[in-house]
């Protein structure tokens, strides 16, 4: 019976994870992000498509998919007897990884998980996942490949949840793990680019300016 608690938790967290801000966003903006730059439909794609703001509430909007699952999965299964909360907080997290990044609702072609997946480590660890996504947001300000820091926000506070991980609690090193494969998996395309020179540049530091200057001349 206890099983059957994670597997209902396991499929609502993949629903909620098919769903797809960068979407509905371009919907709204009347325009399609999987036809326009990378084709991602994430935040990166949204922002050089549709400006700063729908960029910055897809970022918002899919980090808090993960933050939610993982966080009512957690309080509601620490109440359940013979459940772990532990556990279902990251069985929900791989769960909305996995719907975001194959959406059955989309034919399996979603997203790339990194803002869920802050979303769930937040839950998981606050206090590193803020020191690693500080990190994360100044190397991309400053190197023009935001592959880099996104991958390595993720390979980072993956290695530490394991470390830090109850051994009783070996599931989940699994789905830590999952984790993992998931978002490298949904990045295999820029890690080769990158390897071979060819990963897109992001100038986030001029997008960010650039923002600031539209202001000025508003002004």
């Amino acid at each position: 019976m206890v099983y059957l608690y994670y597997i209902v938790l396991a499929v609502i967290c993949y629903f909620v994870g098919n769903v797809n801000f960068a979407r509905v966003i371009s919907k709204i903006m009347k325009g399609d992000v999987t036809k326009s730059g990378s084709g991602n439909p994430g935040t990166l794609n949204t922002w050089r498509t549709f400006g700063f703001w729908p960029g910055i509430f897809t970022f918002v909007l899919d980090m808090l998919k993960g933050l939610i699952c993982a966080l009512v999965a957690y309080f509601v299964f620490k109440h359940v007897n013979g459940c772990n909360a532990e556990i279902a907080l990251y069985v929900a997290g791989f769960s909305v990884i996995l719907g975001h990044v194959f959406p059955v609702i989309f034919k399996f072609k979603g997203g790339k998980g990194i803002a869920t997946a802050i979303g769930v480590f937040l839950v998981a660890n606050w206090w590193v996942s803020l020191i690693a996504f500080v990190v994360m947001l100044l190397g991309m300000l400053f190197v023009k490949y935001a592959s880099i820091f996104t991958l390595g926000f993720v390979l980072a506070m993956s290695i530490v949840e394991i470390c830090l991980c109850n051994p009783a609690n070996w599931v989940n090193y699994i789905l830590i793990s999952g984790i993992l494969i998931l978002v490298f998996w949904a990045h295999r395309s820029n890690i080769v680019k990158l390897f071979t020179g060819k990963e897109n540049k992001t100038e986030l530091w001029k997008m960010v300016k650039g923002l600031f200057k539209k202001k000025e001349k508003k002004g």
